[in-house]
Formats: structure tokens, sequence, C-alpha cells
């Protein structure tokens, strides 16, 4: 066990590095080298692709200071940031990043992507591991392969579609449009909803309590997002209704157990980065843990989310705290309560849970014209209001039941993996709620704000990849 630990430890040191030094680019000896050594069994196979998973947890994926939470939160009108905060932190608030701006996010995906395509060529080819092995761990691959591009197609656009793990045949590749990469990312999860258990499972393949590694649910999750920012509203439906109706998940009434270990709201999780540490983003946004916000911890919630939920609205109550500091009040959120317990990890960070499928749901039937009635968009709207101590919505015409989803969104996975800008963004409203937001952080809003820059090192060391528009 030793060996195959620090064999795996090995592998994900040898592709983070090759992913760090040319987002495409690793030296060929040491990835057959590595393939060869891990995919020959099982137990190593499955130990590589928990070494993915790994990865995840400790870079900004799996959340903190820079992750994604925290930096598409500052982008949008989740955050307002606190004075003296590096430099990074003021660009992405401020909306005026510049392409030398530390790659981050980009980078930690592409590591990912590239241990990814590396564990199914590696699992897809070996003599030593079982079918039903192989179908699983690649699937898993799979699924944390769309989940990545996913967000690198958001949040950058059209980008570089690396499928292999072999530099020879991704060296120097340009940019794939964006309907591509989305192509790419239904198929990766068609193919792994098909081959996924239903089940949780470890890596020995026994059923398991914890939901950190991709099954079939979370490949439907996932689908049924990605059907709904392609506007195919009838898929979306079917994928959000075969997650909702199964019965691994059911809403968590108690708001407070929303984001705990394995709970049945929960549809696929992170371990955190270690026994004692619960998610990080428990670590960077609870202020009353570090005395108030400060240069180091400068999340703040701001005033155009705090004082904008609906009376009685139990979100609020549970998921937002304040401190007061010199007679001041700061508000950030209260979603995860925990930062260090000393024992085993009492959160984990969530990635997907059933309340987004509630809401794909109501926006489908929506856009469909099936407002009312058992299987109408608003039983799922008022499914979540409910859960949050609201009465019905309102609302009654399309356009306005579908506003009513949206502003369901905004308050239940704010600060949540960059929900709200990508809402903003996909109904094409991002232009003007940050006009004015962008005006009260201090900044200047332009259209081409809404992508992020490709780091500079890359641009430099591909020269086919080019920089996104507004950018020097």
């Amino acid at each position: 066990m030793k060996y195959i630990i620090g064999l795996v430890a090995l592998a994900a040191l040898m592709l983070g590095d090759a992913g760090c030094r040319k987002f495409v680019q690793a030296p060929l000896p040491t990835t057959e080298l590595v393939g060869a050594a891990v995919y020959n069994t099982n137990q190593t196979a499955a130990s590589a692709v928990s070494g993915i998973l790994s990865t995840m947890e400790s870079n900004s994926i799996g959340g903190g200071p820079t992750g994604i939470s925290a930096l598409v939160g500052l982008s949008a009108d989740d955050f307002v940031l606190y004075p003296g905060a590096n430099i990074l932190l003021q660009q992405v608030y401020l909306n005026a990043q510049v392409s030398s701006t530390p790659p981050g996010i980009w980078s930690n995906l592409y590591n990912v992507i590239y241990q990814a395509n590396s564990a199914i060529s590696g699992i897809t080819s070996s003599a030593g591991v079982t079918s039903s092995m192989k179908q699983q761990l690649v699937g898993e691959a799979e699924c944390t392969r769309a989940f990545c591009y996913f967000y690198l197609v958001n949040l950058y656009g059209d980008v570089p579609l690396v499928l292999t793990p072999n530099y020879q045949e991704s060296e120097g590749l340009g940019r794939a449009p964006a309907a591509e990469v989305y192509s790419q990312i239904k198929a990766d999860l068609m193919a792994a909803e098909a081959a996924l258990s239903q089940n949780y499972l470890a890596p020995d393949g026994s059923t398991t309590s914890e939901r950190v590694r991709p099954n079939a649910g979370v490949a439907a999750a996932l689908l049924a997002r990605v059907y709904l920012y392609s506007g195919n509203y009838d898929s979306a439906e079917v994928e959000a209704n075969n997650v909702i109706n199964n019965s691994n998940y059911s809403l968590v009434m108690d708001l407070d157990s929303a984001f705990m270990v394995s709970n049945t709201e929960a549809i696929w999780q992170l371990e955190a980065p270690d026994n004692n540490f619960d998610a990080p983003d428990g670590g960077v946004f609870l202020l009353s843990a570090f005395g108030g916000p400060s240069s180091n911890f400068p999340y703040i919630l701001s005033d155009s989310l705090e004082y904008h939920f609906e009376p009685g609205d139990l979100r609020k109550q549970h998921w937002t705290d304040s401190i007061a500091v010199n007679g001041d009040i700061y508000y950030y959120p209260f979603k995860y309560k925990y930062y260090y317990t000393g024992n085993a990890p009492v959160e984990y960070p969530t990635l997907i849970r059933l309340a987004e499928m509630y809401l794909v749901r109501a926006e489908a039937r929506a856009q469909q014209g099936r407002l009312t009635g058992p299987t109408g968009a608003l039983a799922d709207l008022n499914a979540i209001r409910t859960r949050a101590g609201l009465g019905p919505s309102t609302a009654i015409s399309q356009a306005d039941v579908l506003a009513a989803i949206m502003r369901e969104r905004r308050f239940e996975f704010f600060t949540e993996y960059g929900h709200r800008w990508m809402d903003l963004k996909r109904t094409v409203t991002l232009d003007g709620v940050m006009q004015t937001a962008t005006f009260l952080k201090g900044g200047t809003w332009t259209s081409t704000d809404s992508l992020y820059p490709i780091p500079l090192k890359d641009i430099s060391s591909d020269t086919k990849l080019m920089q996104n528009p507004g950018y020097n």
C-alpha cells in the first residue's frame, strides 16, 4: 500500500508539474512511465483516479482564497472586497484583470484535465484492469474532465480542447469553438452516465456513504446543467428528473446540514484537504473565526445580496452571519460553518447539490411553457421556497416565472461555484447588472470583461493561442 500511495503521488507530481510548465505540453517519457506503472491493476488504477480528485481538493477547484467560488463571486456582485487585499483580488473585483494576472483557475483546471486524460488513456489500454473497473474509472475521469471544461468554456470562452496526454498531439493547439467544447462535455457526460454505478463507490468498488467519487447521478446532474445552458430544455428536464427521482437524493430541510459530509442533498462533494480541516471556503469566508475582515480575509457579502432577501427567508438566517468590528457590521457567507475542528471533517466542499436540479427543472419547464400543476415550473420553484421558509411564488406569466426562478437561484447559490456570474451571462443580463455593480465597486465595466483573460505565459508559449478581446 505504501508503494501504491507513493507511486500515485509521484504520478500526480509529474503530471501536475508538467501541466504547470506548459498547459498542453508534457514530456513524453514521463507520461509513458507513469502510465505504465500506475494503470496495471485495479488497485493502482483506482488510486490514480483518487489522485485526480485529490488534486481538485487541494487546488482552487476545491475552494479557498483563489478558488472558483471566491474569485468568480468577486467578479460578480456577491462580495465587497475589504481594502488592502492583494492585487489579484483587486483586479478581479474591479473587473480589471490583465493577462499577466496569475493563471489560477485556468492552470488548475487544465492540470486536472491532463490527469483525467492520462487516466482515460492508461486505463482504457490497460491489460491488467478488469472490464467492470475500467468502465467505472473511465466514467469517473470523463465526468471530472467534463466538469473542468464546463468552467473553462464559461469563464474563458473558446478554449483549447485537449483530449490526450500525448504532448505531440496536443502541442500548439489553438482555441476550439465553445460549441465544440460543449459537444465534448456532453459526450463525456453521456458516456459517464451510461457507465457509472448508481451507487457511490469507494476505490475498492464497495458501496460507501461518501459522495466524493462521481456516480451516474453526478453525470446526470452535470448533463442537466449543460443542457439548460445550451437551451436544450426538454433534455435538461429529463436529466434533472432522473436525479430528483433517484432515491439517493432528497432536499435537506435543515439548512445547517446542507453542506455536511454525505448529506442526502449532496450530489458531488470533494473530501476535505486533510483530516483536520473542513471545506476550504469555510477557511476564507468565516470572518468570525479570524476576528473580522482583513487583507487576508477580505470577503464581505455585498449589500445588494444581504439586504435583498425576502422577509423570513431562512437562508439569510442560516447561510449568512455577521461580525461587529469597531462599530461596523460585516456580513459574510455562513454556508460552511466549520474551518478547523481538530477531528474528522464535518463538512465537505459541495460541487453540486439537489436544490440545483429543482431549479434546473423549473426553468426547463417554464421555458417549455409549462408553469402550473404538479409537473409545472412553479411546483419545483415552490419546493425550494418552502425549504427556505417562504410562501408560494406569486408569479403568473412565463416571463414572471422565469424571473422568479433566476431570483431564487441568486439567493440559493450565492458564493457557490460562480452560479451568479454564469447565470447573468447565459441570460444576457450581465452587462446591465455589472455596469452598476462595477461602478459601485469603483471600477468601469466593459462587455469584454465577461470573459477572463488567458494567462500571458500560455499565450507566449503557444502562438496559436489568441488572447480574449479587451486584454493587453
